[in-house]
């Protein structure tokens, strides 16, 4: 068994095992070309399901129908597309949202008067230790700030 996850490698692997393969070469090939752009993900299936027809892939039940009509290159496009506009939209329902006051009173406690991050917990138990952490900067990313929308804090005042 060898397992690959970097999309480059797979690739790479599937090339240098090729010309040694007798059972599996039909569905390296076909994997191949649908990697490179050359084939859709239907016509992927369709050859794995030639092969357990043929009997040389076991047959597994799916629950789900599989449909991908894209070539692979075409298909993660859509889906770069796809994320980016569900994680846009779902920004303004699930991220910690402050209010202007308590972001300048979370930054100035932190470096004016020397607070650490588990007395502004405790202060501000409305707010995650995460969120906490992005407005003093310290944290991944940024923060909503109502009024002003999305801010990246640094760790300077």
């Amino acid at each position: 068994m060898v397992a690959v996850s970097e999309f480059k490698s797979v690739v790479t692997a599937l090339k240098e095992m090729l010309p040694f393969l007798c059972k599996k070469e039909n569905e390296a090939r076909a994997t191949l070309e649908y990697y490179e752009g050359r084939t859709t993900g239907n016509n992927l299936v369709d050859v794995f399901a030639a092969e357990v027809e043929a009997g040389r892939r076991e047959r597994r039940v799916r629950k789900v129908h599989l449909y991908v009509p894209y070539t692979r290159p075409d298909g993660d496009r859509i889906m770069k597309l796809i994320r980016h506009d569900r994680i846009r939209d779902a920004l303004g329902r699930y991220r910690a949202k402050v209010t202007p006051e308590d972001y300048d009173s979370i930054r100035s406690g932190h470096f004016e008067q020397g607070k650490r991050l588990c007395d502004l917990a405790r202060e501000y138990p409305q707010y995650a230790r995460e969120t906490i952490r992005r407005v003093l900067g310290g944290g991944r990313g940024y923060v909503l700030v109502r009024g002003r929308g999305r801010v990246v804090a640094t760790n300077s005042t």
